[in-house]
């Protein structure tokens, strides 16, 4: 299935509870402190370089890479809240992208399937889970930025899911498990309403 059908046959239900805040423990990374407002954050971004290097396995290092994203929308979603530079903002929405992209390249280097690994398996269950929290974070931040930021945050939303479909069918290329793997990690999340995942076949 091609990405962008995946993306379009993939509904969010419009009555998600984006009132649900998203927390960093929820993606299993700690709160900010060092946000890319900040002259000294290039520290933090050479910090996960070493951290990346020194990474072995490519499910350890997509594992990294997914931790890294998550700390990124973390730093987005910090920055919108204490009304960042819409310049600033930018570039952190643009920094988000490249970290989606990396995780992309990662998984690209991942030969076996979840069915073949267990750690592919597991990699791709805890994915799925912090996508679908990705999409909520997005959306709830396009109704917060100025309007000259909006366009990279939509532009970041459907980015995601693209790199999400993407992922999922690299390493689960069975419909009906995908199926299932998305409706179990959606029945988890707290007040999620996201449905009707179809054509999945």
């Amino acid at each position: 299935m091609g990405l962008t059908a995946l993306a379009q046959e993939t509904t969010i239900e419009e009555e998600v509870e984006l009132d649900e805040e998203v927390e960093p423990e929820d993606l299993e990374v700690k709160e900010p402190k060092l946000l890319p407002d900040s002259p000294f954050y290039f520290l933090k971004e050479w910090g996960r370089g070493i951290m990346s290097f020194f990474a072995f396995g490519r499910i350890k290092k997509s594992e990294l890479e997914q931790k890294f994203a998550n700390e990124k929308l973390m730093e987005l979603k910090a920055l919108v809240e204490k009304n960042g530079d819409p310049k600033i903002l930018e570039k952190a929405t643009e920094k988000y992208e490249r970290a989606l992209e990396r995780i992309r390249t990662r998984v690209q280097n991942i030969k076996q399937k979840a069915e073949e690994n267990e750690e592919v398996e597991e990699f791709l269950d805890k994915f799925i889970r912090h996508q679908f929290l990705h999409q909520r974070v997005l959306q709830k931040l396009e109704n917060q930025v100025p309007s000259e930021v909006f366009e990279k945050i939509e532009a970041a939303r459907e980015k995601h899911l693209e790199s999400f479909g993407e992922v999922m069918t690299k390493l689960e290329d069975r419909a009906e498990k995908i199926k299932e793997n998305l409706e179990e990690n959606m029945d988890e999340i707290k007040g999620s309403k996201y449905k009707n995942f179809k054509n999945l076949e």
